[in-house]
């Protein structure tokens, strides 16, 4: 029923344009309706799903020959920049055990359910050929399906997924842990609560999260783990897929770097085949479930140095293919780090990790003073793109980079995959 209806919804949007003054003849005219059923189904175009195949199509038709453009949503970014919080408000959704307890899933309804996110949902059936990949908008309709979910410690078993991978929340209070998810990830997992947003039934929907705060000393470090679960049917663009996207509250992208794509892998007679990059990819396994992909946790952070002292937004987006045939969710946490602020050469916890000498030509040493297990250092550079990744060890290591251009590199020490120092380094 669900896919019957979006299918209606979208072909009486495609077909109704009054406010336009076109009747559907004068609009379709140079639509070469045969050529588009004939590439269906190099695209893995099914048969329930031809109708809003078709329909979208002819929408792009339209939009292109009479160069129409959708209206997206009016946001008061002024009046966001003066609302947004301080500091992270329940970016690790921790907030829900003051309510639940763990085990529990909580259906997500409204969206100012959650404490310190905006929650919303809509269809991206309209959004055309390459909407999964590109569309940045703002949701603003109702969440739907949205949850939040506490697994306790047998984890929760995604029924894709299958039981050979128990997710558990990654942030939360470090001095909890669940043991049982380091076999599962290779670092310890300390919430209890995290999002899913979708679920792996299709129907054109798309779900999505956002958060607004101010960067400070206490937040500049963004830290972030999703799991995306994607039905492999189209090409690259067309698949279910999650982003993961930074914005300042003038709704410009923070960086290049800033946006995370992820996608199921495109079928075979697509351009490209195999692994999507839109712009930025991680490889998928298949799951237990044919036609599912999925990645484990990908722990991942950016350093919001640069924009200290501005209002960002952290926008999180699931979606299905747009044809309602085929689906895509995610599992996302999230948490806020600090840094001690004192000049070029700021770092926290200096009494075990030091860097020498700083400023430098581009090699210089970290000496570490206590154990560190599957040690790394990062450097980004100030647009948070990594630019040299290297595994470090207790005792003195010495760091050699590769053609990095003259300026400020931000580093960051990590211990299984957590950060547990960060700072600044100068090459000249």
């Amino acid at each position: 029923m669900k896919r019957l209806l979006l299918s209606f919804a979208v072909i009486s949007t495609i077909t109704t344009f009054s406010q336009n003054r076109l009747s559907l003849n004068d609009s379709l005219i140079g639509f070469d309706g045969q050529s588009i059923i004939n590439s269906a189904a190099f695209k893995g175009i099914t048969p329930l799903e031809m109708p809003v195949y078709i329909a979208i199509n002819k929408r792009e038709f339209i939009n292109q020959k009479y160069d129409l453009r959708s209206v997206a949503p009016k946001i008061d970014y002024g009046n966001v920049a003066k609302t947004a919080a301080a500091a992270c408000v329940n970016e690790d959704f921790e907030e829900a055990s003051l309510i639940y307890s763990v085990p529990s899933n909580v259906v997500i309804s409204t969206s100012n359910a959650i404490n310190g996110w905006v929650i919303n949902g809509g269809s991206n059936s309209t959004w055309g050929a390459t909407g999964n990949c590109t569309n940045t908008s703002f949701m603003t309709g109702p969440p739907n399906p949205v949850m939040l979910i506490g697994p306790g410690a047998a984890g929760l078993i995604d029924p894709i997924i299958g039981a050979s991978y128990p997710i558990y929340s990654v942030f939360g209070d470090t001095t909890v842990n669940y043991p049982a998810s380091y076999a599962a990830n290779g670092f310890k997992c300390y919430g209890d609560w995290f999002i899913q947003l979708n679920n792996s039934t299709p129907g054109s929907s798309v779900n999505q999260i956002r958060k607004t705060f101010v960067v400070s000393p206490s937040n500049v470090i963004f830290n972030f783990a999703y799991i995306a679960i994607a039905n492999n049917g189209h090409c690259c663009c067309d698949n279910g897929a999650v982003s993961i996207i930074f914005k300042d509250c003038l709704g410009n992208m923070l960086a290049s770097a800033s946006q995370f794509s992820i996608t199921a892998p495109a079928n075979l007679g697509c351009t490209p085949t195999g692994n999507c990059s839109s712009p930025s990819t991680i490889t998928s396994v298949p799951a237990a479930s044919s036609g599912f992909y999925f990645n484990k946790w990908a722990n991942s952070s950016i350093d919001l140095t640069t924009w200290m002292g501005q209002c960002i937004t952290v926008q999180v987006t699931t979606v299905d293919c747009p044809y309602s045939g085929h689906a895509g969710y995610a599992y996302f946490d999230a948490q806020c780090a600090p840094t001690v602020v004192t000049g070029i050469n700021s770092v926290s916890n200096k009494v075990y990790y030091k860097i020498y000498p700083n400023p430098n030509a581009g090699n210089f040493n970290i000496e570490i003073n206590k154990e560190i297990n599957n040690g790394e250092i990062e450097l980004r550079n100030i647009l948070g793109q990594t630019v040299h990744k290297q595994n470090i060890k207790q005792g003195s290591n010495q760091i050699k980079t590769e053609n990095l251009a003259k300026g400020i590199y931000s580093y960051s020490v990590l211990q299984n995959k957590e950060i547990v120092s960060i700072g600044k380094i100068v090459i000249e």
